[in-house]
C-alpha cells in the first residue's frame, strides 16, 4: 500500500513540476539567447519521447517512471510508468518537492530548473 501512495504522490509532484517548469520557459520565450535555445529545443527535439526516472536518495533505484516530450513549445506528459526506451533524465523526489513548494523561485529564475538532460540530449541529436 506504501507503494500505490508514494506512486501517487511522485505522480502530483511530478505534474506539479511540470506545470511550473513550463511556465517558468513561458517567461524567457521572448528574451534573447533563451529565445533561440528554446526553438532549438522545439525544433530537435518535438515529439520526441524522453523517459524520466524518479528516485528518493539513490539515483541507481528510482520508483517511478514517466515519459515526457516537448510540443508547442511545452514539456508535456506522455505517460506514466516505463514507456520510453531509455532513461534521459534522473530526478529526485526532493528536487520536484522543491519545485512545488518554490514555484516563484523556479518561474523568476528559470536557469535553476533541471534541463541538463534535455540539453545533452539535443546535443547528441545535433
Amino acid at each position: 500500500m506504501a507503494n500505490d501512495t508514494g506512486k501517487n504522490d511522485t505522480y502530483t509532484l511530478f505534474m506539479g513540476a511540470l506545470d511550473v517548469s513550463n511556465r517558468a520557459l513561458e517567461t524567457v520565450r521572448d528574451k534573447p539567447v533563451l529565445s533561440d535555445i528554446l526553438e532549438l529545443m522545439e525544433k530537435q527535439a518535438s515529439g520526441r519521447k524522453f523517459g524520466v526516472a524518479v528516485y528518493g536518495d539513490d539515483p541507481a533505484t528510482p520508483h517511478d517512471y514517466f515519459t515526457v516530450r516537448v510540443q508547442n513549445h511545452m514539456i508535456q506528459l506522455v505517460s506514466h510508468g516505463k514507456d520510453a526506451p531509455d532513461i534521459d533524465w534522473k530526478v529526485s523526489e526532493d528536487y520536484l518537492r522543491d519545485v512545488n513548494e518554490n514555484p516563484d523561485s523556479y518561474v523568476d529564475n528559470p536557469l535553476k530548473l533541471d534541463l541538463d538532460w534535455l540539453r545533452h540530449r539535443l546535443s547528441d541529436a545535433a
